[in-house]
């Protein structure tokens, strides 16, 4: 089973609270301790053990690291490498809470981009874009700027620059850091699980960027290829009335909720790739809504509720200064 499945399973659970378990040979979904709304991807050891992806290094007693001499590897390259491997697999995280809905949507958001842009051959046009929404999207599940200031795209391979400042494409060094945690005794199961593993994570980057196992909204919407980046420039440039009717559609109030959430993706697509560096756009979606009583209104209030690179700040300029007074928060 491909990631990609595994991903659509996750959001389908987001819609459907009685579905049924994961379908996989040795994976499946458990509940952390005292975590009964979190569920995360755990692989089986064998009949007794099992262990949750994100926890893989508990496998191996990380102290190895510390009297590692490697020609390539550092001891802190190994432990940064060993943290970004580990937290990488919250992308698969069900979590369904409600505090939690608007870090699930920017998840979904990013992870999207970031795979897309590649699939639709726009990874130069759109190059700085792409590693802005990898950063984030690392951001969210959890790692920080020490280790995600570290990683470039370049090729539609992920590059991590060594303390050195030498550059490797993640997968060599899964490969060199599994390489070291081999030499090590163990017992067979847990040689097969780390086997495994070093498998997953490699295969985990590959879905991340999109490449050989790209994930698409299965969603019977019309809509849907307004949610990804390069689609939503194209036909923003070309017929700018179609993409403001879109938006609009975004706030019909009888969506079901899987083209609520298309309708999210959408409105991010507006802020970001159109209002963030252009504010006085939202003057255009004004004029074209003047024969539409409340539309307005309504979209403005769902750009700021969702609140993804703009604010009412942004907009203090553009004359609107009446409708944002009559949105609470923002």
């Amino acid at each position: 089973m491909s990631f990609s499945k595994i991903y659509d399973y996750k959001l389908r659970a987001y819609f459907n609270e009685r579905i049924s378990d994961l379908n996989h040979e040795y994976l499946f979904y458990s509940y952390p301790d005292q975590e009964q709304n979190l569920r995360v991807l755990t692989l089986n050891i064998n009949e007794q053990d099992h262990i949750s992806l994100v926890r893989w290094h508990d496998l191996f007693d990380r102290s190895l690291f510390t009297k590692m001499d490697h020609p390539i590897l550092s001891v802190t390259d190994a432990e940064l490498l060993i943290r970004l491997l580990s937290l990488m697999f919250n992308v698969f995280d069900i979590h369904k809470d409600a505090v939690y809905s608007r870090k699930n949507l920017c998840c979904v958001y990013y992870q999207y981009q970031v795979s897309h842009l590649a699939e639709r051959g726009n990874e130069f046009t759109f190059a700085q874009d792409r590693l802005f929404f990898l950063h984030l999207l690392l951001f969210e599940l959890g790692l920080g700027d020490d280790i995600y200031d570290r990683l470039t795209i370049e090729n539609n391979k992920i590059l991590y620059s060594m303390e050195d400042g030498q550059q490797y494409d993640l997968h060599i060094l899964i490969d060199m850091l599994h390489e070291h945690i081999n030499k090590n005794e163990m017992d067979k199961d847990t040689r097969a699980a780390l086997g495994k593993i070093k498998i997953l994570q490699s295969q985990l980057v590959d879905f991340i960027l999109g490449s050989h196992d790209v994930y698409d909204f299965p969603f019977d919407d019309f809509n849907n290829p307004f949610a990804e980046a390069t689609m939503f420039i194209q036909a923003y440039n070309s017929n700018k009335n179609r993409v403001l009717e879109v938006l609009i559609d975004c706030i019909n109030e009888h969506q079901s909720p899987t083209e609520q959430l298309i309708s999210h993706l959408i409105l991010m697509n507006y802020s970001y790739f159109v209002l963030k560096s252009n504010p006085s756009e939202i003057t255009y979606f004004k004029s074209f809504c003047k024969k539409k009583p409340g539309v307005f209104m309504k979209v403005l209030s769902s750009l700021l509720e969702i609140r993804f690179l703009v604010d009412k700040s942004s907009f203090t300029n553009e004359g609107i200064n009446y409708y944002l007074s009559r949105i609470k928060g923002g």
